[in-house]
């Protein structure tokens, strides 16, 4: 009996570390990505990027935030469809009776156009391994 507890508790121990070995490291399926994203050729202050599979395509819909212009995410490999936000607050120069009763005196306002969030027209192709994909928007165009 003693000798098949000591097997047991040896046994116990090399599954415990293997499991936990196993379960370190990103082995997440997902690809690093990370790059800058400009508006109009500065650097965007404070915003987000999502990375979504394109349609019909299998993977995983991620996202990070954008800080100085600079991201770092984890995407899945494949084509994807990006799309990129940015806020800023606006005074309201002649604010709504109900805005005033409720003391409202700023608005969000999106910074970047549609055609690069909502109906992004933005697209990557993400590889195995480190991925290096800048982003340079226009509010013109």
């Amino acid at each position: 009996m003693q000798k098949s507890f000591g097997s047991l508790f040896v046994l116990s121990c090399f599954l415990f570390c293997l499991t936990a070995f196993v379960g370190c490291g990103k082995n997440d399926g997902l690809c690093s990505v990370e790059g800058t994203v400009t508006l109009d050729g500065a650097p965007v202050a404070d915003g987000t990027i999502n990375f979504g599979p394109m349609a019909g395509q299998h993977g995983t819909a991620t996202g990070a935030k954008i800080v100085d212009g600079k991201y770092s995410a984890r995407a899945s490999e494949g084509e994807m469809v990006v799309s990129v936000y940015a806020h800023k607050m606006e005074k309201i120069d002649n604010p709504t009776e109900d805005e005033v009763a409720h003391g409202v005196t700023e608005r969000q306002v999106e910074l970047i156009p549609e055609k690069y969030n909502r109906q992004s027209e933005l697209k990557c192709t993400i590889k195995s391994g480190k991925n290096v994909v800048d982003f340079d928007l226009k509010t013109g165009e």
